[in-house]
């Protein structure tokens, strides 16, 4: 395992759930923090939580959406820090819905939030890594990358889209000295489903089992931790995951999941038509 004392990380969506965890992780182990997050008010009280235990804490609010604000990110950490040793791209947005009542204005939030964030932070900061021939990047996937159940789709299809992006980026930075590692949650029971509209029974009574089913934030931040310090390829987090990649080896089998979850969690027709605005 490597020695992570004094090792420069950066953390996306670091006030709230997996990001505000995987801080307490690296903050036992000695490291330096970077901490960015869209929330001002609960970044500055996760790094003063942070400082008061004698933790080196620097913070910056950033959209990870906005290409400038990310590389002026980088330009700040490299001055102050003199570069970084792991960047893990932790923020993300979710969003329920069937693909033909997902307006085209929603796909681009979420591509600009969980797909093009983690490229604008992995461009930025990549030319430092290779000039000092070393560093880690972490990406946060997810375990829709594998279920895709309907209902999800647009949220799934684009972390589908990070995570092959990220296992590709693994095999050619290795010649860079440069470990990449993909993580694939299962569901975690945090503030990122609050937001959540149950258009249907089934998704109405999923969000109210959460707690049931899901992983503790500080859970996944203990299982990421130890996988960013053995330098693994994949983390799945929850055995369920590879269930799910199994599952898409059999076709009969997904195609069940996929038929059960749609009539448990879809609208009907004319719901959808209302949805959709037509007459």
């Amino acid at each position: 395992m490597a020695d992570m004392k004094g090792k420069r990380v950066l953390i996306t969506g670091a006030a709230h759930g997996i990001g505000r965890s995987l801080c307490d992780q690296f903050a036992k182990e000695g490291c330096i923090l970077v901490m960015t997050d869209i929330t001002a008010e609960a970044l500055e009280k996760a790094a003063d939580e942070l400082r008061t235990g004698g933790i080196k804490v620097h913070s910056f609010v950033v959209d990870v959406s906005k290409q400038t604000q990310v590389e002026k990110l980088a330009a700040d950490v490299v001055k102050e820090l003199g570069g970084l040793d792991i960047l893990i791209n932790n923020a993300g947005i979710g969003h329920n819905g069937e693909i033909v009542e997902t307006p085209l204005a929603t796909w681009k939030k979420l591509m600009d939030v969980n797909f093009w964030g983690p490229l604008y932070h992995i461009y930025a900061f990549l030319p430092h890594m290779i000039r000092q021939g070393s560093g880690q990047i972490v990406n946060v996937s997810s375990g829709q990358a594998f279920f895709r159940l309907p209902t999800w789709g647009p949220y799934a299809i684009i972390k589908l889209a990070l995570g092959a992006f990220s296992e590709l980026l693994r095999i050619e930075l290795r010649k860079f000295g440069i470990q990449v590692t993909t993580v694939y949650p299962y569901m975690v029971n945090t503030g990122f489903y609050k937001d959540v509209e149950a258009g249907s029974l089934g998704t109405k009574l999923s969000m109210a089992l959460l707690p049931l089913y899901s992983q503790t934030p500080q859970r996944v931040a203990r299982i990421v931790f130890k996988a960013v310090k053995k330098k693994k390829s994949i983390e799945m987090v929850n055995v369920l995951n590879g269930v799910g990649k199994l599952s898409r080896v059999f076709t009969p089998v997904s195609n069940i999941v996929s038929a059960v979850t749609l009539m448990a969690m879809g609208k009907d027709v004319e719901a959808l038509k209302k949805e959709m605005d037509l007459k």
